[in-house]
């Protein structure tokens, strides 16, 4: 009796860690054009962020906590060189395009389509997405999805703060594992984070 207890008080702490300014990940799909070695070499990895994580903040702040969140908690496998700026990344192999508060409507190949923009986000807003915490992450090597994930910070996330720095890191981790797990079966058992 007393295990199940234990299991039942256990069980509610780990549902905790979702809740208000929490953050998880729900979904992650891959290509076989994913290649990490490939993304490693490729020296700074811009990132573009749409939309914010909660209302009232300037697309610059948002930025610019998203690649603080990058460096601090993103995969440690890769360089800590991302960038928010096109001028250190003229001509990038890839990009990590961002996109807070996303619509339920909102099409997550268009994430890394020539069209993509705040305003492109926004159009695709109905009355139902007022409050969306939905954020999709998407790898882009040119117009091309290689890698793709999904999942949401929580309600009104403090940006500046550790919760919201360790889900961008989280999202940074599941968008760009060591290892594709697509061509790589032996990541398909295991994480290869």
């Amino acid at each position: 009796m007393r295990s199940l207890a234990l299991m039942v008080v256990l069980g509610l702490g780990a549902c905790t860690g979702t809740g208000t300014g929490g953050g998880t990940v729900y979904y992650t799909a891959f290509t076989a054009g994913y290649v990490p070695n490939s993304l490693a070499a490729a020296h700074p990895l811009l990132v573009e962020t749409y939309g914010s994580p909660t209302p009232g903040v300037a697309p610059e702040n948002v930025l610019e906590a998203t690649v603080a969140g990058l460096r601090q908690s993103g995969p440690a496998w890769m360089p800590r060189n991302y960038t928010g700026r096109p001028d250190d990344a003229p001509r990038p192999a890839y990009r990590l395009r961002i996109a807070y508060g996303a619509p339920k409507a909102f099409d997550r190949q268009d994430l890394c389509g020539p069209d993509m923009s705040a305003e492109f986000l926004a159009a695709g807003r109905g009355q139902n997405d007022a409050g969306s915490t939905r954020t999709l992450a998407g790898l882009c090597r040119g117009e091309t999805e290689v890698a793709y994930g999904e999942g949401s910070p929580g309600a009104n996330p403090d940006i500046r703060g550790e919760r919201f720095q360790k889900f961008v890191g989280l999202l940074g981790r599941a968008v760009m594992p060591r290892r594709n797990p697509v061509t790589d079966d032996d990541c398909v058992f295991r994480n290869c984070d």
